[in-house]
């Protein structure tokens, strides 16, 4: 897709789409301002539904590139359809170093990326380690890395289900990690593995304000 499709396609998920989950899933988002306006970036975020890229689409208000495992893209509708999001395929199981290649480029070329660390759909909500090399996406990129906790969509469409369901889904933007105290560092793979826990704790603590905040003890601001 070219980049004038990309905008058009943006502009109608915003137009459109925002509007349109508001209304059915009481969708809130909290802390966009955390989210650079341009510029590359790298959006860590827990993964609980296939619905998930979509509603981060409708959250941000620029372009959106993310990776998905390749067994995904079918050939024909399906393919055509992921591409459409700005999906890229990556395999899964070993080191994809193309789909990286490809990742780390994007966000050098000013784009922002939506990156899954835990690799894969919880089949609860829960959250999960990172997966290798997330940290060293993470380290490589020189982008702002912002934890994003997003919740509700594993009861609208949890793992093994074909029928979406309303329920309440909002995302929530953290500030961005403090890459520099691994950056100043030698790469190595403790330095990496530290990377991914620090990603997970944050994608947490925005768990954890959420609860609070439902229980009427904590506001996001």
């Amino acid at each position: 897709m070219n980049n004038k499709g990309m905008r058009l396609h943006y502009h109608f998920i915003h137009v459109i789409t925002r509007p349109l989950f508001k209304f059915l899933f009481k969708f809130q988002v909290f802390g966009l301002e955390n989210v650079p306006s341009s510029g590359g970036a790298m959006l860590m975020i827990n993964h609980a539904s296939y619905l998930d890229p979509i509603f981060i689409g409708a959250a941000v208000k620029r372009n959106l590139f993310y990776m998905a495992r390749s067994s995904l893209f079918k050939p024909g509708f399906i393919d055509h359809f992921l591409r459409s999001l700005n999906a890229f395929p990556i395999h899964l199981g070993s080191p994809d170093r193309g789909a990286i290649k490809n990742a780390l480029k994007l966000v050098d070329e000013g784009n922002l990326l939506l990156i899954f660390p835990e690799g894969t759909r919880s089949h609860d909500g829960s959250l999960n380690k990172a997966q290798d090399g997330v940290g060293f996406m993470a380290y490589r990129a020189k982008v702002p890395v912002i934890p994003v906790y997003l919740e509700g969509t594993n009861n609208a469409l949890p793992r093994g289900s074909s029928m979406v369901r309303l329920a309440k889904i909002t995302v929530s933007f953290g500030k961005p990690i403090n890459m520099d105290v691994y950056r100043n560092n030698e790469a190595s793979r403790e330095i990496y593995s530290k990377i991914g826990e620090d990603i997970m704790s944050g994608i947490t603590e925005l768990k954890y304000k959420r609860e609070m905040c439902k229980k009427g003890r904590y506001i996001i601001v």
